[in-house]
């Protein structure tokens, strides 16, 4: 894996990561517009981040693993690594809201 590809992987996993969680901040402290007081987006998108991780580091767990050309140990295991690291840190910020 060179570095080229490993910066590839990163972008793909931080683009969905940084566009779901700025989807969940909260800037309108108002009430809705249109009546209904309950909100399924955090749900959504919360549930969203922890699929996109998971998939994201089972994918690149198994492009580590089955790749013939053997690379540096670091790049193969550190972006498994950085997508548990993720999921793990994500899962303990919006566990209130996959519930």
């Amino acid at each position: 894996m060179n570095k080229l590809s490993f910066w590839v992987w990163l972008a793909i996993l931080a683009i969905p990561v940084f566009s779901l969680v700025a989807a969940q901040w909260d800037t309108n402290t108002g009430p809705s517009i249109g009546g209904g007081g309950y909100d399924l987006g955090p749900f959504v998108y919360s549930w969203l981040l922890i699929i996109i991780t998971f998939v994201w580091s089972l994918c690149v767990l198994g492009v580590a693993v089955f790749r013939r050309n053997r690379t540096s140990p670091l790049q193969t295991i550190g972006l498994p690594a950085i997508g548990v690291t993720t999921c793990a840190i994500l899962f303990l910020v919006y566990q209130n809201n996959l519930f």
